[in-house]
This record gives structure tokens, C-alpha cells and sequence, in this order.
């Protein structure tokens, strides 16, 4: 039988060794196209790891590069440089300049500790031609001399770097270390904003090229080729290589921003791989010699070679042993299906169909009759479920065997009954036409009992049964699980009312039995779910009811029924007075965890408890007042669903959004009280230091240092408060007064320009002339000529 199926026309062998023939030859399909396509795979896989590479570089480089624009803002915006260069301080106290030249170096010094990665860095003063360092101060030809002079960078080049305008960016420079070693450097280079068309200041910010390529000396493109970062103009800021760039190297190609081929005049080809930063506008070039890559390229054909040769030999072997093996059991199937069923033996046929055929036709026999066991045993399974839970089984055919019997498992520790009662069922009727109200019913049971039994096997195991006019469900509890045995009942039983009724329109009323430790107790458990069942008529539809809440006494000390004293009552209005949310919940879980700890109040006690606790909330709003008709008028179901609520969950999350609301109010109003008395505490203020510089103008000594340490305030602090408060400066409105009181002087004819100004507080008359001029628009002396007029 076995020669006659191999060499069977429609047999499977035949199939099986054109499928491995096709197997074999597609690793020599395969090792052509790798032939054919291998030079522009491989050169753009290589393409695209040195772009990947070049852009490491450029991601560890922008980081380095990125910093020194960091120190150049922090620098830039440093109240003293800024104070420096733009302040009129000067004009009035020139002493002063030398000293605040020091703060700024020793202030630099900061800086320098804070970048250990910058190796210099200094500010350019183009009108006094001083350079400031960290810690000191030099002329611009001292500190030229001490930290780039070299012949490959004269002091001229240097000048015209300084004394550029409207200039940010990096350039090439040569540095002395503290070695006195000339060594390359990148610069950036940041001038400040021009001043009666003259640079007032440029900063210098050095990072050596050594320590830019130490950052990525360990990559594979720092040693295949040269790696060279040019700034925008071309220059090259840094490179690995100590050698020249070509001299017809094709700049304008950079631009581009793409890769190319580049052969020199020395005949030298490389591969330039070319990225601009961003940010930074820099760019990063890699040169390869071309031959790197085709050294790859034919160490890739020589493998491609070799894999085809072990294809061909290897595939060859194996096709033989596998279509032999592979055939046996196959073989075996046909003999021992063709017991039953047997081909006619001058047809030729296909293995596998005929093991099909053969095989649809045992399973179509036994679907039939296991549905008809199915359909038998579902009914019996039912009418043992009724008599498990009425107590009513047969004593003398062990339970253990019965559940076997029937597929039921009930090996979990915890036993527990759950009823549904149809409340309302007209929508779900009107959907069904063309059938009897009988057959309607017994869809709707149908439904029900399959959702039910079906969200208990989630976690747990449940068996449904009719009784009567309800569907009674037995669940066997797992205790796995972190919520307790009574709050997965309450899930499962909320679960199965809201899919219900979104899904089908069928609406029902759950009752819950207690949770019991053993099987036995099951009849029990039932008699508690209908006793619970008929707090339905008190209750009213659609609820669920929990035996446990239902005739739980109350474990509470207070005399009321429910933990609520009036200690608690008056720091939870408190809490709500002040907007104090945090506090409020807080309370509130207290509150909660008393009420409900252990066995926990009755249904009714808790309503009561609810009440209570709203007549806090509306004690707290008469209290604050102008938040009852936002609150209650706007929200007219706010309460209602508050009495609604089916859990103590529910009516704490319903509490906490009226806490919330309430909260925000009192927190609002409480922050906008603040603000008015911080406005009146500033105003005060502002009117002492005016009546202090009234009475103390005439002191020489008057400034804003000397009103400062009246206040015991920082005079910086002082004046900005004052400024922000009435528009104008400390020292301002010191000049504005002691003008003010001139004018007065000057009336008098006895009174001189110079008398007046000794008399307001100067002690020079030039200084008083300045401000007098700048305040009134004319000279004093002209002033005075005005009034003798």
C-alpha cells in the first residue's frame, strides 16, 4: 500500500518535494539578488551608519557647544556687566568703576567653577580697552599677550575679532594654557549690543579642540577617517587630523547639507559624509577613503558564495530526509482510517482530503450527541442547583459526586447567594415580535442567566437557577483578591444591572445573602437573599440589597446612632470657611471610617448621617455668603443625587466634589483678601519713605543705601518696590525733592544757585546744576533770572 500511495498522481509527495525544491532554490534566488544588489545595499547601509555616527558627534558636540551659549547668556545678563554698560553710575561716581570691575571678576570665578568643561573664557571692553578674567583685571595688550600671542594669530587679527559689531558665533583662535603651551581652540564669540555706533563689549568663551575630540576619539568614525566641525564661514573650528584640507576641496558642496564623492588632485578618493547642527548652524564632516568600503563589500560577496554552495548541498540532503520522515505518520493515518472508510482502489486521491473526509464525518456523530447530553444535562444540572439551595439534595448520593456528575467545581473557601427580580421588561418585550410572551420569558431568563453566570466566572465561580419567578445564582467566592468578598458581590451584582439595562432594557433588583465558610450553609444563604428580596416593596426597584446592610445593628458609642460629634462637625466647617480642602477630606474619611468600621451603621442611619453632613456644608456657605445661588440654585439635583447614592463610596465621592466647589470659593475669595491688604501694606510703605525723604533731604548723605538701612531693607529690593509702585526710581524722587525745595530757596533773593544747592543736600554745586537741569529743563541760575523778571 505504501508504493502505490507514493507514487499516487494527486499524492501528497508529490506536493511536499515541489514545495521543498521551490525551498531550496530561494536562498539561490536570494544569493543572485544579494549578487546584483549588494554594491548599492551596502554602500548606502554604510551611508547611513556613518551619518548615524556622524550625528553621535554632533549630539556629544552640540552638548559641549551648548554650554558655552549657556555661559554667554548667563554672562550677557549679569546685573553688574549690564549695570556696567549701560548704567550713567559712572558720570557721577567714576571711582567706583574700578571696584565694580573687581566684583565682576571675582563674580566670574563663580562661573568658571560652575563650567569645569569651558577651559577660558573673558569680556572684552572696547571703551577703556580692559579685558576681565576670573579673579582679575588686565589691559587689552597685557592680556593678549598672556593668553593668545603667537605668530599665527597677531594682535591685529585679535583686535578686529573684539571690535566687530552685531557678531555671535564660533571662530578658531590659538590660546596659551597655564603650561604657556600655544594650543587650538574654539571660541565663541558674542558681542553686546552697540553704543553711539562704538561695540561696548564682546565675550570670549574658549573650549581647547583636544578636549572636543577626547569626547569622541572612541568612536569608529574618529578612526576611519578625518572628522572636522567648520563653523558657517568654513572655517574648521576642530579636527582629528593635523594635515591640511585639500585645496580643491568643494566648500560650496557643504551647503547642500548632502553626502558625495570627492577624488583630489593627488588622486586620493573619499567618501564625504556632511550634517549641520540646528541649533548652532555648525557643521560636521567625515572623510572616508573610498576604500573602506569596498573591502566590506567583497567580504559580503564571499559570504553570499559560500551560503549559496551550503544551500544547494545542504538542502539537497535534507529534502530527502525530511520527505521520507514526514510521510510515515501521515502513511499510518491512511491505514488506519481506511478500516472505515476505504478508497476505491483505482482512484487516484489525495492523503490528506481523505483523512478530512474521515475525520468530518466522526466529529458531525459526535457534536449530535454531545449536544443532545448538553441540552439533558443542563436541565438536571438546574433541578440540582434548585435543591442544593432549598436544602433539599438526596442525602445518599454524595455532593462531591453530583458536582462531578455535572462539571461544577466548588472549591473555593467562600459560599454566597445573589437572587435577580425583573423590575421592568416593556422595552425589552417590544423588541421581539412574532412570539408568545412564554417564549419571551424564557429569552429574558435565558439572558439574564448567562450574564450573570458569565461575569461570576471572571474571577470566581457561579451557577444559575430558576426559582419560582427569580434566577438564583450560587457563587463559590475566591479570596485572592484585595476587595472584601461582600464589595465583589456588590461589583458583580452593579455590573450586571447597568449591562442589563444599557444592552438589552431589562432592569432588576438584586438581593445579596451573607458570606458563609462552608457548603452547608448554602440553604441559609438562600433563605437570607429572600429576606433581603423583600426590602424591595421599602426600598423601591433597581437596587441592590445587601442582607448584612440590611439587618446589621449599630456599633457605634454615640447616642445618636452614627459617629458625627459636634467637636468634628465644627472642624469640618471650619475647614470649608478657610477653603482648606486637604483638611476636609481628611475629616470626611474620618468621619466615613467610623461610621462604617466593622459591621457599620444601617442604611437609614446613613441617610441620616448624609443629612447631617449637609447641613454643615450649608452652614459654612451662610457663613461666607455669595456662593448659595451659584451652588445650590444652579445645581438643583446636586442633593438629590447626593440621597440617591447606592454606596458609601459613591456618597463620599459625591461629598468631596461639594467640598471641592465650596473650597475653591473660600480659597478664591481668601487669596484676593490677601492681595488687598499686601496693596495697603505697600502703599503705607511708599507714603513712609516719601515723608522720610522730606524730612531728611537736606542730609548730604541721602541715597538710596542710607533710606534702605532706615527700612532694614536691601536698598536694590526698596527702590524696585518703589518704582513699581509709583513709576519712578529712589533716586529720582530724592532729586525731584530737594529740586522742589531749591525752587523755593532760589525766591529769596538773599538765597545764591550755590546757597540753594548747599542748603537741599549737595555738596557740589555742578551735581546740583546736573540734576537741576535734568528735572526742570533749565539751569538754576536761569531759573533765577525768571523770577527776578
Amino acid at each position: 500500500m505504501r508504493n502505490k500511495i507514493i507514487f499516487n498522481g494527486q499524492s501528497i509527495v508529490l506536493t511536499w518535494l515541489i514545495s521543498y525544491i521551490v525551498i531550496l532554490l530561494l536562498p539561490v534566488v536570494v544569493g543572485l539578488l544579494l549578487y546584483v544588489e549588494s554594491n548599492r545595499t551596502l554602500k548606502e547601509e554604510i551611508q547611513q551608519a556613518n551619518d548615524s555616527l556622524l550625528k553621535q558627534v554632533r549630539e556629544v558636540m552640540d552638548n559641549q557647544f551648548k554650554a558655552m551659549e549657556q555661559l554667554n547668556f548667563e554672562i550677557t545678563w549679569n546685573v553688574n556687566i549690564q549695570e556696567m554698560l549701560y548704567s550713567n553710575k559712572y558720570e557721577t561716581f567714576p571711582k567706583d568703576k574700578p571696584y565694580d570691575m573687581y566684583q565682576i571678576a571675582k563674580s566670574l570665578s563663580i562661573y568658571k567653577t560652575s563650567y569645569p568643561l569651558i577651559d577660558n573664557f573673558y569680556i572684552y571692553f572696547n571703551k577703556d580697552q580692559s579685558v576681565i578674567l576670573p579673579t582679575t583685571v588686565r589691559s587689552s595688550t597685557f592680556a593678549y599677550q598672556t593668553l593668545h600671542m603667537s605668530d599665527n594669530f597677531p594682535f591685529t587679527s585679535w583686535q578686529s575679532i573684539m571690535t566687530r559689531s552685531n557678531f555671535k558665533g564660533f571662530i578658531p583662535m590659538y590660546r596659551i594654557g597655564d603650561d604657556n603651551i600655544l594650543r587650538k581652540t574654539v571660541a565663541y564669540v558674542s558681542t553686546y549690543p552697540m553704543e553711539h555706533d562704538q561695540p561696548t563689549a564682546t565675550n570670549v568663551i574658549m573650549v581647547d579642540q583636544m578636549r572636543i575630540l577626547g569626547a569622541i576619539q572612541n568612536m569608529e568614525i574618529f578612526n576611519n577617517g578625518h572628522v572636522l566641525i567648520l563653523n558657517e564661514q568654513n572655517q574648521v573650528l576642530a579636527a582629528n587630523s593635523s594635515s591640511t584640507m585639500p585645496v580643491d576641496f568643494p566648500y560650496g558642496d557643504l551647503d547642500n547639507g548632502k553626502n558625495f564623492y570627492f577624488k583630489s588632485n593627488d588622486g586620493e578618493e573619499y567618501e564625504v559624509f556632511t550634517i549641520q547642527s540646528p541649533r548652532s548652524k555648525l557643521k560636521y564632516i567625515s572623510i572616508v577613503p573610498s576604500q573602506t568600503y569596498w573591502q566590506k563589500a567583497s567580504h559580503v560577496r564571499n559570504l553570499t558564495y559560500l551560503s549559496m554552495l551550503i544551500s544547494l548541498l545542504g538542502g539537497g540532503i535534507l529534502t530527502f530526509f525530511f520527505l521520507r520522515r514526514n510521510y510515515n505518520p501521515v502513511r499510518r493515518l491512511v491505514h488506519a482510517f481506511s478500516k472505515k472508510q476505504i478508497p476505491d482502489s483505482g482512484k487516484k486521491y489525495n492523503e490528506f482530503l481523505f483523512i478530512q473526509e474521515a475525520l468530518d464525518s466522526t466529529l458531525i456523530e459526535m457534536a449530535d450527541f454531545k449536544s443532545k447530553v448538553e441540552q439533558s444535562r443542563h436541565i438536571v444540572r438546574s433541578h440540582f442547583v434548585e435543591k442544593l439551595l432549598r436544602g433539599k439534595l438526596d442525602g445518599k448520593i454524595p455532593i462531591a459526586e453530583a458536582l462531578t456528575t455535572f462539571d461544577m467545581k466548588l472549591d473555593r473557601k467562600e459560599f454566597a447567594v445573589m437572587l435577580f427580580v425583573v423590575d421592568k421588561s416593556e422595552a425589552f418585550f417590544e423588541r421581539i415580535t412574532h412570539t408568545s410572551d412564554e417564549e419571551k420569558w424564557k429569552l429574558l431568563r435565558f439572558i439574564v442567566s448567562n450574564v450573570v453566570e458569565e461575569l461570576v466566572a471572571q474571577r470566581h465561580r457561579g451557577y444559575a437557577a430558576e426559582i419560582d419567578d427569580t434566577l438564583a445564582c450560587l457563587v463559590n467566592l475566591s479570596v485572592d483578591y484585595g476587595e472584601s468578598s461582600k464589595e465583589e458581590l456588590i461589583r458583580i451584582a452593579d455590573e450586571a444591572q447597568t449591562f442589563l439595562a444599557s444592552t438589552y432594557d431589562i432592569h432588576l433588583t438584586i438581593a445579596i445573602s451573607s458570606i458563609y465558610p462552608h457548603i452547608a450553609s448554602v440553604p441559609q444563604a438562600f433563605l437570607e437573599a429572600l429576606d433581603a428580596m423583600t426590602y424591595k416593596l421599602v426600598m423601591g426597584g433597581h437596587e441592590i440589597l445587601a442582607y448584612n446592610d440590611l439587618h446589621t445593628p449599630t456599633h457605634c458609642d454615640n447616642p445618636t446612632g452614627y459617629y458625627y460629634p459636634m467637636q468634628v462637625e465644627q472642624q469640618l466647617l471650619n475647614a470649608l470657611k478657610f477653603g482648606e480642602l486637604t483638611e476636609a477630606r481628611q475629616l470626611l474619611s474620618e468621619i466615613i471610617q467610623k461610621n462604617f468600621e466593622g459591621a457599620g451603621i444601617s442604611v437609614s442611619l446613613t441617610k441620616c448621617l448624609m443629612l447631617g453632613i449637609v447641613t454643615t456644608i450649608m452652614k459654612s456657605i451662610n457663613d461666607t455668603g455669595g456662593i448659595q445661588e451659584s451652588f445650590f440654585i444652579r445645581n438643583p439635583k446636586q442633593l438629590d443625587r447626593l440621597l440617591n447614592t447606592k454606596t458609601v463610596q459613591d456618597m463620599e465621592l459625591q461629598i468631596g466634589d461639594m467640598f471641592a466647589q465650596i473650597c475653591a470659593f473660600t480659597a478664591a475669595k481668601r487669596v484676593h483678601a490677601n492681595s488687598l491688604t499686601k496693596q495697603k501694606a505697600l502703599q503705607q510703605l511708599v507714603e513712609q519713605v516719601n515723608s522720610y525723604i522730606e524730612h531728611n533731604y537736606t542730609d548730604v548723605n541721602l541715597n538710596v543705601t542710607m533710606i534702605g538701612n532706615h527700612f532694614d531693607r536691601k536698598a536694590t529690593y526698596l527702590s524696585k518696590l518703589f518704582k513699581d509702585y509709583v513709576g519712578e526710581g529712589l533716586l529720582d524722587r530724592i532729586n525731584k525733592v530737594r529740586v522742589e525745595k531749591s525752587k523755593q530757596l532760589l525766591k529769596g533773593n538773599e538765597q545764591s544757585v550755590g546757597d540753594a544747592a548747599y542748603g537741599v543736600g549737595f555738596n557740589d554745586i555742578n551735581a546740583f546744576i546736573r540734576v537741576f537741569k535734568k528735572v526742570e529743563g533749565i539751569t538754576p541760575g536761569k531759573y533765577k533770572e525768571m523770577l527776578e523778571k
